[in-house]
Order: structure tokens, then C-alpha cells, then sequence
């Protein structure tokens, strides 16, 4: 028996099954540190190796040294007979097959695998490679029948791997948008082989974020995420039928080459079972209108309300009264416009940033501000993504990093609007010396 049979005996269920079904184009085990999807997923591959179509093969990491101490040294002790491998060299001999050794930690990495024809490759860590070069990688397996074969732990609920590729997973298999694609989640109990007295010395090392992700294996909000509470089993739930919308404001952040971004926030009426009130008042995004001039051509301020118009019409006829409407401060030329068109309820919104946040942050944690992120999707991934400057923060300064932040600006200045329904959910925040008194 060799040293690989003898470790493929001993492999836990979970690991076993992964390697059973990992017969896709895309192969991706995740989760826990230490959860036993790194032994899985190199048996996988080796297996792979032996019998992949002709052509060359690749492995990656985000560097070299990384690799070999990841993977390629695990290799050579699970089957020393199986590699042949110099540190630092760029090709490795595995099973006989002559394999590419590859870093990719940085947006120079692309360039590495330019000119390849691939049948097959291994990416330790995943998310740590550029999103260009993996988009890469898979445009160089074009030999067919060539498969990929990765690990990752995971990262922000908004990376590009989670978002672009394991959430299209749960996509019906008809789907044109579904890739060929099949992941598998670890945590520590699915490595029986570990020590107890190991697991719980791992788990008090580990606190808060990395807790969730690495012990936990959830795709959790980076440490400096200004929303850190958000969780899309809480904080998502798609939009309540219209007959339960009291109240609508429509907020908007405003840009020229960058993005403008419109969301619909309706105030919903609770639902009552007996005499229990199961879901409260909350104020719930419904919708979103954005249009990216950079990526899509500027539009005028015309444009932009009529459009704006069309969007907004078959939504607001389920309202009650007509909502308020309220525009980025910075939105002088378009409030003229939007005025002269007809808009009701024009209003500059509060703008302070601070207070904004403060009182948005209050309203999630106390599950009172919830988003369709389906009808939402720009929203939620910005919100998410939503995270403190580091270099303000090292000032003694709160302020937001300025990217991909036009939703929670957004959202911030509805909030603001609504503040004369939250203030009875947040007596003690609504009576803040630094919150306005007019409504």
C-alpha cells in the first residue's frame, strides 16, 4: 500500500465524499482552518494528476514559498515517490507530470500564465490570488476536459470569489449563468483526526472576525467594516407585500462620471400572530435604480430624472402618500431639474456623516433596517463592503473609505429622512444633542 492509499483510508467522511464528487470544471473546498479540506482536495488533485488530459498542468499560490509550504511539502510527505520539486523553481515533477510552480500576489501575476494551454490546475488559497489572474486561469483550461482544483478560507462576504462564483452555485443547474462548478464546506468537526485539547486551544486563539471565518468558516465582514453586524440571514428578507407599506422616501446619491444610485425605503407595518408581534415596524429597502456613468456614458440631469421617473412610478402607486424625495447635497443641478419635472417632496438630505452611520448601525443592530438584497444587490454588496479609512483612523478621524460607497450614502441619507418614525424605536438616539430637531 502506498503512503496515499494509507492517507486516503484514514480520511473522514466529509473528505471522502469531496473527493467522490469533485468531477466538475470548477472544484472548490472552503471553510475552517485545519477542517481537513487541504488533505482532501490534494488527494483530489493527485488523483487528477495521474489520469488528466495531455497538455500542461499548473499550480498556484500567492507565492511560491507559500505553495510548497501549503501543498507541495504535504505532498512529499504523504508520498515522497510522488514530487519532484526544488524550492524556489518554477516547474515541479508530480506523478511524473511536468507541472508549473506559480506565485500570484500581485496584478502582475496575470502575465505569468499568458500563452499557456492548460489542462489543469491547483489554487492554494484562492482568495488571496488577483481576481484578473484567476479570470485568467480559466481562460487558459482549454484543453478539454481541464479542471481547477482550490482551497480558500473565507474571506468578506463581497469577495469577488464568493460573490462571482460559490453564491452562483445555488443557481438552478439550467441556468446560463450557473458555472460548472461544485464547492465544499469544512468546519473542525469535520476533521475528526484533530486533538481535542488542539480544537479548543484553536478556538481561544481566535476572537471575534477571525473566529467567524476561520473557526466558524463564515464569509463574515472584514475587522473595519463599518457595519460589522450585518448578516444576511438578519438583515435581508425580500420585499413585503405592497399592502403593508405606510410610508416611502426615496433617496439619492448623485454622481456624474461616478455612479448615481436611487433606493426606494418604505416604512412596512408589523406582522402580528395572535397577539404576539412576530416582526416589528421596520424600515425596509425595497429597490434600487443606479446608473455608472463611467462604465455606461454620463447622462444629463434630464436624463436622470426621467429615468428615474420611469422607475420609481409603478412602485410608488402601492404607497399611501407620495414619498419624500431626498437628493445628495451636492445634487443642486439635478434638484432644479427634478423640481421644474414635477417631483414632490424635493429634500437636501442631512449629510453628516457621523451620525448617519450611527444611527443606520443602531437601526441593523436592533433589526429594524433590512434590504431586499435580490432587488438590491449593489446596495447589500456595498454595504457590506462598507469600511473605515485605516489612514483617517490612525488621524484620531471616523471617516468612510470614498469607493463603492454611493448605496450606503444612499441609504444613510433615508435613514436621516426617517428619523420621526425611528425616534420611538431609538428614543435614547433620537434625542441626541447632535441629531436636528426638525423632522
Amino acid at each position: 500500500m502506498t503512503t496515499t492509499t494509507a492517507k486516503a483510508a484514514a480520511l473522514s467522511v466529509k473528505q471522502q465524499d469531496s473527493i467522490l464528487d469533485a468531477t466538475h470544471r470548477i472544484n472548490i473546498w472552503e471553510g475552517a482552518i485545519r477542517s481537513g479540506k487541504t488533505i482532501g482536495s490534494i488527494v483530489r488533485w493527485l488523483m487528477y494528476v495521474r489520469t488528466a488530459p495531455a497538455g500542461p498542468l499548473a499550480m498556484i499560490g500567492k507565492t511560491r514559498d507559500t505553495l510548497a509550504r501549503n501543498v507541495l511539502d504535504v505532498i512529499a510527505d504523504m508520498n515522497p515517490a510522488a514530487i519532484s520539486y526544488t524550492r524556489g523553481a518554477t516547474t515541479a515533477r508530480i506523478l511524473g507530470r511536468l507541472v508549473h510552480v506559480i506565485g500570484a500576489n500581485d496584478a502582475r501575476a496575470e502575465s505569468r500564465i499568458r500563452g499557456l494551454t492548460l489542462a489543469g490546475a491547483y489554487v492554494d488559497e484562492i482568495t488571496v490570488v488577483p481576481e484578473a489572474f484567476f479570470t485568467q486561469l480559466l481562460g487558459r483550461m482549454s484543453v478539454p476536459g481541464a479542471k481547477l482544483f482550490g482551497t480558500t478560507n473565507p474571506d468578506t462576504p463581497t469577495h469577488w470569489l464568493n460573490k462571482n462564483f460559490l453564491k452562483k452555485e445555488r443557481l438552478p443547474l439550467d441556468d446560463p449563468d450557473r458555472p460548472d462548478l461544485i464547492s465544499f464546506h469544512f468546519n473542525l468537526d469535520d476533521n475528526p483526526g484533530l486533538d481535542r485539547e488542539y480544537v479548543r486551544g484553536l478556538m481561544a486563539e481566535f476572537t471575534g472576525l477571525w473566529f467567524d471565518r476561520f473557526i466558524l468558516g463564515k464569509w463574515v465582514a472584514a475587522e473595519g467594516a463599518i457595519y460589522q453586524m450585518l448578516d444576511e440571514a438578519k438583515h435581508t428578507a425580500r420585499a413585503p407585500d405592497p399592502r403593508m407599506w405606510r410610508r416611502g422616501w426615496i433617496a439619492l446619491d448623485y454622481g456624474t462620471s461616478n455612479p448615481t444610485h436611487a433606493l426606494l425605503i418604505v416604512l412596512t407595518a408589523p406582522v402580528i400572530e395572535g397577539s404576539r408581534i412576530v416582526v416589528p415596524e421596520r424600515l425596509h429597502v425595497v429597490s434600487e435604480w443606479r446608473h455608472d456613468g463611467r462604465a455606461a456614458g454620463q447622462l444629463t440631469d434630464a436624463q436622470i430624472s426621467r429615468k428615474l421617473a420611469e422607475w420609481a412610478a409603478p412602485l410608488i402607486e402601492h404607497l399611501p402618500d407620495a414619498p419624500a424625495t431626498i437628493l445628495d447635497p451636492s445634487a443642486a443641478s439635478l434638484r432644479v431639474q427634478m423640481r421644474s419635472d414635477g417631483w414632490p417632496g424635493l429634500r437636501a438630505a442631512d449629510n453628516r456623516v457621523d451620525v448617519g452611520i450611527r444611527a443606520q448601525a443602531s437601526l441593523i443592530s436592533g433589526g429594524r433596517f433590512v434590504i431586499d438584497h435580490e432587488a438590491c444587490p449593489h446596495l447589500w454588496d456595498e454595504m457590506c463592503g462598507y469600511v473605515w479609512d485605516d489612514a483617517a483612523l490612525e488621524r484620531g478621524e471616523e471617516k468612510p473609505v470614498k469607493t463603492d460607497d454611493h448605496g450606503p450614502d444612499a441609504g444613510r441619507y433615508g435613514v436621516m429622512a426617517a428619523r420621526p418614525i425611528w425616534r420611538q424605536w431609538l428614543p435614547d438616539l433620537a434625542t441626541s444633542s447632535e441629531l436636528p430637531n426638525a423632522a
